[in-house]
């Protein structure tokens, strides 16, 4: 069995008055999120074999943020894998946090951890930040790794969603627009997919279609809400910041969202 943990958008900043006009006013910095989740992690009393952040990792995409991010996520002392988000710079990101040991990020990547196989892809390519599409490269190339693979099960992982959900702002604003051609891959490869995780939309989700389970985290800082007919993006006060705990088996996956305590600002 195969246990990590995912984590998502944590928006890490190195400005202590950081807090945009749209985030409610109650909410506190980003980074004490990050430091409760530290915590929390902490004090999990089992094993886990390694932590996937699908992105988002900091507020902006500046060398700053990410001097602070890898000096605030130091104490993990886990294998960390981080994908790219909209807010992020894959290169700043490469250049300041990975140190191909403890820390990697991964951009469009393929590795096999223990039991399992994480093939990545990094959802920033085309179009607009929040709602992109991937180029035919990309998808070429993540339907050779799946084609690849014959052993153990895959975790695909990526920042925004690949799947309509049935909230319009997401499926308008906040989703690969041509996600429908990964969809079609992994329905092809569904026996050997244990699951999609992404991040992005800052809810707790889990969507099942065609044999494939997609799985967001909430945010470990602000979290927005989805509804049938909800058409712009609004605030869940009601959901705390959070973590999903995995765990792979052969034939399946567990997953159980962690939340993190409440805090003021």
């Amino acid at each position: 069995m195969t246990t990590f943990l995912h984590i998502s958008d944590s928006h890490i900043s190195a400005d202590p008055a950081y807090h945009p006009p749209e985030i409610p006013a109650s909410l506190p910095h980003p980074n004490r999120g990050v430091e409760r989740l530290l915590e929390m992690i902490s004090r999990l009393p089992y094993e886990i074999e390694f932590i996937l952040h699908t992105g988002d990792v900091c507020a902006d995409p500046q060398a700053e943020d990410y001097h602070c991010a890898r000096e605030l996520l130091t104490p993990l002392s886990q294998p960390l894998y981080l994908l790219p988000g909209n807010h992020d710079s894959l290169r700043l990101m490469r250049d300041i946090m990975h140190d191909g040991e403890r820390t990697q990020v991964l951009g469009d990547a393929h590795l096999q951890l223990g039991g399992c196989h994480l093939v990545t892809l990094d959802s920033n390519e085309e179009g607009d930040v929040h709602a992109p599409n991937l180029s035919d490269e990309q998808i070429d190339w993540f339907a050779e790794q799946l084609e690849s693979i014959h052993d153990g099960p895959i975790v695909v992982a990526t920042h925004h969603a690949l799947i309509e959900t049935g909230v319009p702002w997401i499926d308008e604003q906040m989703r690969v627009q041509n996600g429908q051609r990964v969809q079609r891959l992994l329905r092809q490869h569904r026996d050997k997919i244990a699951g999609v995780f992404h991040g992005h939309i800052h809810q707790s989700t889990t969507t099942f279609s065609d044999g494939v389970t997609y799985i967001c985290c909430p945010s470990t800082w602000s979290n927005l809400a989805g509804y049938p007919g909800l058409g712009a993006a609004e605030p869940d006060l009601n959901t705390q910041g959070g973590f999903n705990l995995v765990m792979l088996r052969e034939n399946g996956a567990f997953v159980r969202r962690y939340s993190l305590p409440s805090l003021s600002p």
